[in-house]
């Protein structure tokens, strides 16, 4: 005769719909006494004695910081971070303020040339300048002695903005060079120069 043990149930199943509504909760399971998290900071160690602390992370990004092109990319992050957020304040994105200065170092020259020296994609810029010459920003002028290029060219209006704008960045710049000697800041300005002709040449 077979025998068949019965075996006793410790509780009820948790409802689907309550494990379910603890996830979107982002809720972590219940851990017990025998189970309890080691913290991140500390490292397991013999019984009776003190927790060691983990070893912590070297900051010193030698790797990175050995790598020039990480140098300059990151320069320019914190540059443009920087200068988009007073940029903001003064109620003008990052695009308009390339076009801007452009124009203010010499207007009376192409999309082409705007898209160089601005390092815009032309889509972008020919959506920018619609909306900037309808502004009365910049005035669009068309070539007399060929009608299939069109000159830029800055208004009033728009120098007066740039004239606004230009206080802003030159402060920015003179932060950026601060402690800088005058031999240094010159120092500066060559090397960048060279190092952009390395890349073209």
């Amino acid at each position: 005769m077979a025998v068949t043990r019965s075996r006793k149930k410790k509780g009820k199943a948790k409802p689907a719909t309550q494990a379910a509504a603890a996830v979107d909760l982002d809720q972590a399971p219940a851990q017990t006494a025998v189970t309890k998290p080691i913290r991140a900071d500390t490292q397991a160690s013999p019984k009776g004695s003190a927790p060691q602390a983990a070893p912590k992370r070297s900051t010193d990004n030698g790797l990175f910081d050995g790598f020039l092109p990480h140098l300059i990319a990151r320069l320019a992050y914190q540059l443009n971070a920087d200068l988009i957020e007073k940029l903001r304040l003064e109620g003008i994105n990052i695009a308009r303020w390339r076009i801007l200065a452009v124009l203010a170092m010499g207007d009376g020259i192409t999309i082409s040339e705007i898209i160089d020296r601005a390092m815009m994609q032309q889509s972008a810029l020919s959506r920018v300048l619609m909306t900037m010459e309808a502004e009365e920003y910049v005035r669009r002028v068309p070539r007399r002695d060929d009608g299939r290029y069109v000159d830029v060219f800055l208004t009033e209006k728009g120098r007066t903005l740039f004239d606004s704008l230009d206080t802003v960045v030159r402060r920015r710049q003179n932060r950026l060079l601060q402690g800088f000697s005058p031999q240094e800041t010159e120092a500066a300005f060559a090397l960048m120069r060279r190092l952009s002709r390395n890349l073209v040449e």
